[in-house]
């Protein structure tokens, strides 16, 4: 099913609509919800296509459909504690979803008109006959945005659906919930949130006001809140608000939670009051995800990399209630380094810690990949102890945020942060070095497959990996990630046997003190010399002449540096 092409999703919908419409056509006055002859149905050519974060076999796609049913009924609620209070006839209310395997993300919410005279009450039991068959069928369909406009008439709703041409936003969750309801410390913080809130809802008498609420959230979790601006009219005295506008905002705020990383969601709320009533009536007209500026194009695959792993981690911990200590035994190196780019950078807290590791900042923001790699690099060399801190630490942010880390835990994570700056200029230990190289072989290989293919010694082992600026000099050059391929290349045993020979002349004539311009300068006499057999195969009869000779000219060369 989630293969078909979409037009065949928008006739099963079409279909599902036209049997419910005759079976349950409305009676004037029972306030129901119909689907009329002029819904219509988002296009296949409007819809943007994306590839699943994970393939899926048909029987899991159909082990998921109670999930997605789920889904669709969370969808329904949603809309519904929206379009219970609206009595009048003319009101337009908009929800734009974004609709991936099944999964509904709620991206904005807007009153498109206000209405004229009441109508009869709509009943919640009827209220989502026909939508569920469109949500349903538009659940298996490709992903996209899709937008629902309830339609309020004398004595039905009805819906005209659309879809809306936007790239993948980044709260976008990838797989549907089981659950229907929101969780405990979710409802707890949004209804405080409300409750503060409220307070600051004044409208003039028989007049009108209007505010901002910014509401800053990450994954399901609510962390804070902000009053934006604030408009009145001029009228009697001031009225405020009661527990019903707290109600009325703690709904709009809770349905947004259902997305991923973090976001700021913007409410517009707007007060009237009328007559002799006690309190104003308060309601939200607009509420949205704001949209931030795209991130720099030298992060942006790394942070979309991460987003996905992310989005599996907080699926697998809230939906399959699999324990943060497993998640955080499966954590390659490559997913912990994600989780720090993603965790501090892409969130913005690594500026919390610049003042602790200012070159461990540094390097983790240069950008992209470029970045992540340095950061793997300076894990491999932390050691075992410290990456397993790491990873203790940043699946509990994954999973729970990072203000949930406890004093210990930050501190721990200040200190094991404060080791790795202080790291960068000590030599590197043995263990380290041996560290360093397996990985620097590992991945050189796997970047450059095709040399491993034909890059073999007489016994068919790979060749050796020799890197421009030696290990031994790495504390020399902190920001330099020393296993980067620009700094990796392959040579025969022969070849890196002689340039480990100028390089020890090198190492024994500065006395172990050179710096790091020497260094720079040997390094530079290395390539001038040895550089036609980098990433080459030796062959040791066209090449035995002409290596021994280069090795003599750099070795009196080296000598020649180091008298200078």
């Amino acid at each position: 099913m989630m293969r078909c092409g979409w037009r065949r999703t928008v006739a099963m919908s079409l279909a599902v609509l036209l049997v419910q419409g005759c079976a349950t056509a409305p009676r004037v006055g029972d306030g129901r919800f119909s689907s009329p002859g002029n819904v219509s149905f988002p296009g296949e050519a409007a819809f943007v296509s994306t590839q699943w974060s994970t393939s899926s076999a048909e029987d899991e796609w159909r082990a998921e459909a109670g999930t997605r049913r789920a889904e669709v009924e969370w969808a329904l609620a949603r809309m519904w504690t929206v379009a219970q209070g609206e009595e009048r006839v003319g009101a337009v209310l908009e929800f734009t979803f974004w609709v991936e395997r099944g999964a509904f993300t709620l991206l904005s919410y807007r009153r498109r008109a206000t209405g004229r005279e009441a109508s009869q009450a709509a009943r919640a039991e009827v209220f989502p006959q026909g939508l569920r068959g469109l949500l349903t069928a538009l659940s298996e369909g490709r992903a996209g945005a899709l937008t629902l406009s309830l339609h309020r008439e004398p004595s039905r709703w009805w819906v005209d659906s659309g879809s809306a041409s936007m790239k993948e936003p980044l709260e976008a969750r990838r797989w549907p919930s089981r659950r229907t309801g929101d969780p405990d410390g979710t409802l707890l913080a949004v209804r405080a949130m409300a409750n503060r809130m409220v307070r600051l809802l004044q409208v003039p008498a028989d007049s009108s006001a209007r505010m901002t609420v910014d509401a800053a959230l990450d994954d399901d979790r609510l962390i804070g809140w902000e009053p934006r601006l604030y408009q009145a009219r001029s009228g009697g005295p001031v009225r405020s608000a009661d527990a019903q506008a707290a109600e009325v905002l703690a709904l709009a705020v809770l349905p947004f939670t259902r997305g991923l990383g973090p976001r700021t969601v913007r409410l517009v709320l707007s007060g009237m009051h009328e007559g002799g009533s006690a309190s104003p009536h308060w309601r939200v007209d607009e509420a949205e995800t704001l949209r931030p500026a795209p991130p720099d194009e030298a992060v942006e695959d790394v942070l979309r990399e991460y987003r996905l792993m992310h989005a599996d981690i907080f699926h697998r911990y809230r939906e399959e209630m699999v324990d943060s200590v497993m998640l955080a035994g499966a954590f390659t190196l490559e997913q912990v380094t994600l989780c720090v780019i993603g965790g501090l950078v892409g969130k913005g807290l690594h500026v919390a810690f610049e003042a602790v590791a200012p070159t461990v900042m540094r390097g983790v923001t240069r950008g992209g990949r470029a970045g992540a790699h340095w950061l793997r690099t300076q894990l491999v060399r932390a050691g075992r102890e410290d990456q397993e801190l790491l990873r203790r630490l940043f699946v509990k942010v994954e999973t729970e945020g990072f203000e949930s880390l406890s004093v210990a835990e930050r501190d721990e994570l200040t200190r094991l942060l404060r080791r790795m700056e202080q790291s960068l200029t000590v030599k590197l230990g043995r263990d380290a070095k041996n560290a360093l190289r397996v990985r620097a072989r590992k991945s050189f290989y796997e970047l450059f497959p095709e040399l491993g293919e034909v890059l073999r010694d007489a016994d068919g082992i790979p060749y050796d990996i020799h890197h421009l600026i030696p290990l031994e000099h790495a504390h020399l050059f902190p920001e330099l990630d020393i296993n980067a391929a620009a700094n990796l290349k392959a040579l025969g045993k022969p070849v890196h046997e002689a340039v480990n020979k100028v390089w020890n002349v090198f190492r024994q004539e500065s006395g172990g003190a050179a710096s790091p311009e020497q260094v720079t300068q040997m390094a530079a006499i290395v390539d001038q010399h040895f550089a036609r057999w980098y990433n080459q195969v030796y062959e040791p009869r066209q090449s035995e002449y002409l290596l021994q000779k280069a090795m003599t000219t750099a070795l009196d060369d080296a000598r020649l540096l180091m008298g200078k």
